[in-house]
């Protein structure tokens, strides 16, 4: 029984890692034939729900489309100022291409900690505040309700 039961729980961890490695290269793959050397799409602008305004980069020259759902034009050619594409350039380097997911989980691992830190200042600052034969008088209590409880899981 615990040799099967031990077997389930395997192959269900080895089915959850090629999940994970499988979609990793998918996701590798992906941002990397997303990617052009003489073209980009610098920024879009939804006009709607079926029409948007694309400005693209093509090699040193700036282009705006207008994207519909039957429909694809170019609407003007753009001059940009050195400093802007020097400033695009800038946050398109420090941006990564590809879905980072351990700095989000670090990022919320330390709002969390903070919380946690934050709750027993809190904590402590109250005990602190409250009279010690007070705080013995509730841990007694407490463990008198574990013991009780103890005892009822017995019978």
């Amino acid at each position: 029984m615990f040799f099967e039961l031990a077997g389930y729980v395997l192959i269900f961890g080895a089915i959850l890692y090629l999940a994970y490695i499988a979609s990793r290269i998918v996701g590798k793959k992906t941002s990397a034939s997303m990617q052009s050397r003489h073209m980009q799409v610098i920024e879009q602008i939804s006009l709607g729900l079926d029409r948007r305004l694309l400005l693209i980069r093509v090699g040193s020259d700036y282009f705006v489309f207008l994207c519909g759902k039957k429909e694809f034009k170019q609407v003007a050619r753009v001059n940009l100022d050195k400093e802007e594409i020097q400033e695009q350039a800038e946050e398109k380097s420090s941006d990564s291409p590809v879905f980072d997911f351990r700095q989000i989980f670090d990022r919320v691992t330390r709002i969390q900690r903070e919380k946690k830190e934050q709750t027993t200042k809190t904590q402590e600052s109250a005990e602190a505040s409250v009279p010690k034969k007070d705080v013995l008088q509730r841990n007694v209590r407490k463990l008198e309700q574990l013991r009780e409880k103890s005892y009822d899981k017995e019978v």
